[in-house]
């Protein structure tokens, strides 16, 4: 997509074109540009993905204004939204430091422990704010985004691979019968991060080893479950960071509770059918299936395909 228009600019007064650098800007997704207004601090200017509603942005920027009074460094709102064309503007702090994308022992440990601090931050936010617009936990429904019409995808898929819209349709309703099993209805709940992996986990290198700079990306932050966080934070391929993070929580007078600890597992596997769905309505959308991404994800969900 071109860069933001000069209306854009003008109205947040970072200047022509020629002042942003480009951060990332890929199709579907935020785009992001560093910005230096004149006699200022660094600002990143984002462009919010088609679609993105004015009333889940405000959420989102209330969860981040929230971490921010706490002491957190992460990307909070330093302007009002801006529309123009459909779609929405804004600049936001920007956070120092850069990701540990190959991550060490320790520093999966890290993570995990700073993840644990984060939901502490977090804590009863959810009594303020409720749960985002147009979301539901993962353990609520086969899909976290209550607008995507799971039969259509199923049958979408179906049209295009029988095998794999059999495969999803038995991987759904077994996700559903294990989160039943053990009375996942009654998992207690929080606004979570929705993507804490390795790349949206900022660190600077100090002596003695990385330490937080800050956090980014809040673009998935809504109401669900901390084993949900677990796995969405891909610890699943970190298992240190999960058991970091237990610890953690553990000390900051937060242990997981037996239905927690049960619910990791399903939890997970709901999980990757969630994972699959958005891959399917992707497709619906767009015509064009992925269908080794979908196969990927249901090899995931535990349940052995057709």
């Amino acid at each position: 997509m071109p860069a933001p228009p000069p209306e854009v600019l003008d109205a947040l007064g970072v200047g022509p074109p020629g002042r942003l650098a480009e951060l990332k800007d890929q199709p579907g997704q935020n785009a992001s540009w560093l910005a230096r207004p004149p006699g200022g601090e660094p600002v990143v200017l984002r462009r919010y993905y088609a679609g993105a509603a004015g009333p889940e942005l405000a959420y989102e920027h209330a969860v981040l204004a929230h971490l921010a009074r706490a002491g957190w460094a992460v990307p909070e709102p330093v302007s009002a939204l801006v529309c123009q064309d459909g779609l929405w503007y804004c600049l936001t702090r920007y956070v120092p430091g850069a990701p540990v994308l190959d991550e060490s022992t320790a520093q999966r440990s890290r993570r995990g422990a700073d993840l644990a601090r984060l939901h502490a931050a977090l804590r009863g936010l959810d009594a303020r704010l409720g749960q985002r617009p147009g979301w539901r936990a993962q353990h609520a429904g086969i899909t976290v985004h209550r607008d995507l019409d799971w039969a259509a995808c199923l049958a979408g898929l179906a049209d295009t691979s029988p095998r794999l819209g059999q495969w999803a349709a038995a991987a759904a309703a077994q996700a559903r019968a294990d989160l039943a099993a053990i009375g996942a209805h009654e998992l207690p709940v929080l606004i979570v991060h929705g993507d804490f992996a390795e790349w949206n986990v900022h660190y600077r290198h100090r002596q003695g080893g990385p330490a937080l700079a800050g956090v980014i990306d809040f673009g998935l932050s809504h109401l669900d479950s901390r084993p949900y966080e677990l796995a969405i934070a891909r610890t699943y391929r970190a298992p240190e960071a999960r058991l970091s993070y237990l610890a953690r929580a553990a000390a900051l007078g937060w242990p997981f509770s037996e239905l927690e600890s049960a619910a990791i597992e399903p939890v997970y596997r709901a999980f990757r059918v969630d994972m699959a769905a958005w891959s399917m309505h992707c497709g619906r959308r767009d015509g064009a299936y992925d269908l080794a991404m979908i196969e990927r994800q249901l090899a995931r969900t535990g349940t052995p395909p057709p």
